[in-house]
């Protein structure tokens, strides 16, 4: 699954050698609905071909240019593929690109002189990458999550992986019996430890936290300290022990006390889904602050005509924009005011998708949010540089 990287933005924000076609088309996930895609799909095509027609292109022309999302219309194998849950399509002279979306976007289709990329920006300053790291006496599991997606990674072989494999380094060598408990559940601070024959509590006690400490140490020499933020999935008790000898600055302090034993890499995600929406959301929540703590200044504005001049000139640090929501109109002249529409008419543009193409070239954040995620009850607010 092809996932837009973050440093594309650059290129298709200022792309402006038109005609540019925009296609955003969400994913039905159920498979006895997702015939359905491919339909919508080729009637957006149709409705492209005919705008393409009314800017006087040829027929020649307007099977070359959308030809390549015909193939991605007609191809069986893309649409029975997972997982996505939206598409985005770009097409212009020159130029096609395709990308998976991992969240619902709104149908929509634009021909203009340069691409429609607002749903682009939803969610692209979130932190998605992070790793989750589950331990437990039976398995360690490093588990990466970048652009929606989750990928184990293979640790070193020097680390251990599992409580046998160090077991054989311990005083307990000679009276040790490899079982695994039956009668604790998975959730049990014991369950999958080794234990020996006659061997006193104490001592199984001091081979679980010999295993964790040795698996601390060599984690953390291993692995980078700089690297992504780590979430922690172990029980309670096994989380204290854990940490008491791993000290790596990007391991988060909140972990999440659960033993990950039979949690597959889907159900590791979910259960530290509080954890990691904190993660996520922090640059949003930052820049709502910085917003709210200058409202009533003339730094802050939700006045459509002073965003889009403001943007032209580069004095836009962070700009807000609710998914799913345009308005078009024509841009104003020094001193007037827009007339905008839901729709476009007689040759509108969309004018939020303008502010933020605007800000984000010269260097401001434009976030693009669900509407209860703005500052602000208004259609679109900026914070001004100044």
């Amino acid at each position: 699954m092809k996932t837009l990287a973050h440093d594309e933005l650059k290129s298709l924000t200022e792309w402006e050698q038109g005609p540019c076609i925009s296609i955003y088309l969400p994913r039905h996930q159920a498979l006895s609905d997702y015939r359905e895609d491919p339909i919508h799909l080729r009637n957006m095509l149709d409705q492209a071909e005919t705008a393409l027609q009314e800017r006087g292109m040829g027929t020649g022309e307007i099977k070359t240019l959308l030809e390549p999302a015909r193939k991605i219309q007609n191809d069986g194998n893309f649409w029975g593929r997972g997982p996505a849950q939206g598409i985005c399509i770009l097409l212009a002279p020159g130029m096609f690109q395709q990308y998976d979306l991992f969240y619902q976007c709104p149908q929509s289709l634009t021909v203009e002189d340069s691409f429609y990329v607002n749903p682009l920006f939803y969610k692209v300053y979130e932190n998605d990458h992070f790793d989750l790291l589950a331990v437990c006496p039976k398995s360690v599991r490093l588990i990466r999550h970048q652009n929606g997606e989750l990928k184990q990674l293979d640790l070193p072989e020097n680390i251990p992986e599992n409580i046998e494999a160090i077991s054989s380094k311990t005083q307990f060598e000679e009276s040790l019996q490899h079982h695994t408990t039956s009668h604790v559940g998975p959730g049990s601070d014991n369950a999958s430890m080794l234990h020996g024959h006659g061997l006193t509590k104490e001592l199984n006690e001091t081979l679980l936290t010999d295993y964790f400490q040795i698996l601390a140490k060599q984690l953390e020499k291993h692995l980078d300290n700089n690297g992504p933020t780590m979430i922690l999935i172990a029980s309670e008790k096994q989380q204290s022990m854990f940490r008491k000898h791993y000290h790596a600055k990007n391991l988060l302090e909140q972990g999440i006390s659960t033993s990950p034993d039979h949690l597959n890499e889907q159900e590791l995600y979910e259960a530290a889904l509080p954890v990691i929406e904190q993660i996520t959301s922090k640059p949003l929540r930052k820049a709502r602050e910085q917003y709210q703590k200058h409202l009533g200044t003339s730094r802050i504005t939700h006045q459509l005509e002073a965003i889009l001049q403001a943007a032209d000139e580069g004095r836009i640090e962070t700009l807000f924009a609710p998914l799913g929501s345009e308005l078009w109109g024509q841009p104003p002249g020094d001193g007037e005011l827009v007339k905008t529409h839901d729709q476009p008419v007689n040759g509108d543009i969309a004018l939020l998708n303008r502010a933020i193409r605007n800000t984000y070239k010269h260097g401001g954040t434009p976030y693009v949010v669900a509407e209860s995620d703005m500052p602000e009850d208004k259609p679109v607010a900026a914070y001004l540089r100044w």
